[in-house]
């Protein structure tokens, strides 16, 4: 009988091993939930975006993208091509919208080019609504060399001054950010543009709403 104590050991031992190496999980979670509410019940960031005055005749923010249709040589036309409606609103019985983004296609030839007013960016509120920052950055640079310059210069709809010059060919937060923007302002967006050959290029900037004035985005 003394012959099988050993083998029995082993077995033993063999079982415990497995059992220490054995996969363990403890277990946690999140769980999430998004309410999303319709363009009518925005407010405060969610009440910013572009818009022509223009194109909305009436609509309660200063005068700003007058030119959104504008000729520039021969036949060929300014075409601003606005994105999802984020803010809705009515006064005086006529509705009006503030847009998430705008696709602007802008025909030119060699040379130097302004193109005045070619759309507008405010904030639809009211006084008890708070003020608001906008924080621009040029996401997606000209890196053309045909394109000399290309600037993207922001006025104040409603006094006439200027509040920035974005360069479009520098990646990156744009110089002179944040920009204020208090209920009922607006910003009249102008392109300044150089170009020294043919060519076709695209270029993307964001504009970031915030209620900080000293947190930046990435």
């Amino acid at each position: 009988m003394k012959r099988f104590v050993p083998v029995i050991a082993l077995v033993i031992a063999a079982v415990v091993l497995g059992a220490v190496n054995a996969t363990v999980f403890a277990y946690r979670w999140m769980q999430g939930t998004v309410s999303v509410a319709g363009a009518t019940a925005a407010r405060g960031v969610a009440c910013v975006g572009f818009y022509s005055s223009a194109a909305q005749n009436g609509i309660t923010l200063p005068q700003a993208g007058t030119n959104y249709n504008a000729q520039t040589y021969g036949t060929n036309t300014i075409s601003v091509t606005p994105g999802q409606v984020v803010c809705q609103w009515t006064s005086g019985g006529s509705t009006y919208r503030l847009y998430e983004s705008i696709s602007v296609d802008v025909p030119i030839t060699v040379g130097s080019w302004y193109i005045k007013d070619f759309y507008g960016f405010g904030y639809n509120g009211t006084a008890s609504d708070p003020t608001v920052y906008i924080y621009i950055k040029v996401e997606q640079p000209i890196t053309d060399t045909n394109i000399a310059t290309a600037n993207l210069i922001l006025y104040n709809a409603k006094t006439g001054a200027k509040v920035a010059v974005i360069d479009l060919k520098t990646e990156g937060l744009a110089t002179g950010s944040p920009i204020t923007l208090n209920p009922g302002d607006g910003l009249q967006l102008d392109l300044s543009i150089r170009a020294t050959g043919e060519t076709s290029v695209t270029f993307k900037v964001g504009f970031y709403v915030t209620y900080s004035s000293s947190e930046t985005p990435r």
